[in-house]
């Protein structure tokens, strides 16, 4: 992280940055199991193992969106340019996430038996989903008009990122404003790909559900390495070699 403090809650103890390398490679691991799961030839002991994994794999992500509350809490203007991502993250991330309907693609893309009673109810929830991400958006926008100040950008990089030895006070104003409306757009968020992600898990079968997980692993794991990789080719010329 940053050197340097801000004021609210004490955010210098306590590290998402942290937190975050020891969440992935968590996950790592998980998506080694579930992975053995779904090229199990036991269709019985999947099934029982499908139930087990889904829950354990909800549970991590749930821990995940805890800690970033947390974090949000301490420090939310660190979150629109976090410094756990890569750059290659960071420019597909909306609102300081993934598009809640990129697991309706990823279900899309991955499940390939649904029954047409399935494809109903995410038909349906594509529409919603399509809907609460243009309110979160909206708000969004509005924020953003609000902070667009040049004395006020300048106030949110010194909020964001302070200097060395150098302490913010997060209190004051109008930062105070700017720093709840964004808390708030954040929790709103991550409320709407929490409830998207649990809605999927209910449509979906165990099987089902077990290959979804597989696919949205496996992007994840995907941007993290290729942009580690666009990294490693020296940043922006790296990305254009990489893109070539």
């Amino acid at each position: 992280m940053p050197s340097g403090s801000v004021t609210r809650n004490n955010s210098s103890c306590y590290s998402f940055e942290e937190f975050m390398q020891g969440w992935c490679h968590r996950l790592e691991l998980l998506s080694g199991e579930i992975t053995a799961a779904v090229q199990g030839k036991n269709s019985e002991v999947r099934e029982i193992e499908a139930r087990q994994l889904i829950a354990r794999a909800l549970g991590h992500f749930e821990e995940y969106f805890e800690h970033k509350s947390r974090a949000a809490n301490l420090n939310v203007f660190a979150l629109f340019s976090p410094t756990w991502c890569t750059s290659f993250e960071c420019a597909f991330l909306w609102v300081s996430g993934f598009r809640p309907r990129v697991l309706l693609q990823l279900v899309s893309d991955s499940i390939f038996d649904l029954t047409p009673d399935q494809s109903c109810a995410l038909d349906w929830l594509k529409r919603e989903t399509k809907m609460n991400e243009k309110l979160v958006s909206d708000e969004l926008a509005r924020i953003q008009e609000t902070a667009a100040a040049p004395p006020l950008m300048d106030a949110i990089r010194e909020a964001a990122y302070p200097a060395e030895g150098h302490t913010f006070d997060m209190s004051r104003e109008p930062i105070e404003q700017l720093r709840a409306s964004l808390e708030a757009v954040v929790a709103n968020a991550d409320s709407l790909r929490v409830t998207t992600g649990a809605k999927v898990a209910e449509i979906l079968t165990p099987p089902q559900c077990l290959r979804f997980l597989v696919a949205a692993i496996r992007l994840l794991q995907e941007m993290r390495s290729k942009g580690m990789q666009i990294e490693n080719l020296n940043g922006w010329d790296g990305l254009k070699t990489f893109m070539n």
